[in-house]
């Protein structure tokens, strides 16, 4: 292993993964993605890139940098005491190393101390900031790239009030990210080969209780006619984009009283799928997105089609 670049990159990671593609990498391509002067900044979104070996890119190891500096950042503006009590949210969607992440991300504050709370389930993003709020957690993130194509990813981090974060909030974590680069032994120590906890015993896991008090919640603040819903005729083909809306949209159809009869699903686009082999470009507001659901509203004499970006942030009819 004769390249700088290279060499450096491999001491600090520990994805198997990322370190194969490191060391295939030429020279003119591991100058580039290697130099860890151009790497991903951390913004009131987060993090969001394309996935693969480099600084510039989605990958356990700026996950756990973006992580260190999170962790720190909470540190120091709450305490031991509160990370400890209060904790803080971690979710995922379907996306190629989603899970991961996650796991990552669980880890480096579990190594402080930290209340973990781990959906280790793909789930919706609203639920993540709903859940911080819910449980008082200090603050969340969600890896998702929402509805970009699939070599992406992101990082999105919301504050305790269960908002996006502001200014200055992402500098001052951007800023203890560069003072944490070398990921913590004893966080790496908790991760398998695969970037997956070895032991998740000390997460809390409450996809449940996200689901279902998120749908109770919505339907007591929104819910104005149960009786016109109950004899609804109107129907409707749902499409998840191959993301991991259907359990939620199915769920709140149900909970405000449309009978299973209005509903159809576009099954090719049910469950999520990192490849999104279905579609081009996974968002409902793109030209052709819904072609397929559009063909199968018309096939059925459907009044509506009801869609979800991947990770149902975004509803379109």
């Amino acid at each position: 292993m004769s390249n700088p670049a290279v060499q450096q990159w491999v001491e600090l990671d520990f994805d198997a993964d990322t370190i194969r593609e490191a060391q295939s990498l030429d020279d003119q391509a591991a100058a580039a993605r290697l130099n860890p002067t151009n790497r991903l900044q951390f913004g009131t979104a987060g993090l969001r890139g394309v996935m693969g070996t480099g600084f510039d890119r989605m990958n356990c190891l700026t996950v756990m940098q973006a992580s260190q500096g999170l962790c720190m950042h909470c540190l120091e503006k709450y305490g031991q005491q509160a990370l400890s009590e209060r904790g803080v949210v971690f979710g995922f969607d379907g996306r190629h190393k989603s899970r991961a992440f996650a796991h990552v991300a669980s880890a480096v504050f579990l190594s402080k101390g930290a209340k973990v709370y781990l959906i280790d389930k793909t789930s919706i993003t609203p639920s993540n900031p709903f859940l911080i709020v819910r449980l008082h957690a200090l603050c969340g993130g969600q890896m998702t790239a929402s509805h970009n194509p699939k070599e992406y990813n992101g990082y999105k981090v919301y504050g305790s009030n269960g908002a996006q974060i502001i200014p200055p909030a992402d500098s001052q974590i951007q800023a203890k990210i560069m003072e944490n680069l070398t990921p913590w032994p004893e966080a790496v120590k908790m991760l398998g080969p695969d970037c997956l906890l070895k032991d998740k015993s000390g997460t809390i896991d409450p996809y449940d209780d996200a689901l279902n008090t998120y749908i109770d919640q919505i339907h007591h603040e929104l819910c104005r006619f149960p009786d016109h819903n109950k004899k609804c005729e109107l129907k409707f083909v749902y499409t998840a984009m191959q993301g991991v809306g259907l359990p939620f949209a199915l769920g709140m159809l149900k909970r405000f009283g449309f009978p299973d009869s209005c509903v159809s699903v576009v099954e090719a686009q049910a469950y999520p799928d990192p490849e999104f082999s279905t579609v081009a470009f996974p968002n409902p507001e793109e030209k052709g997105a819904l072609d397929m659901s559009m063909a199968q509203a018309k096939r059925e004499s459907a009044d509506y089609v009801l869609a979800n970006d991947p990770d149902a942030d975004r509803y379109t009819s």
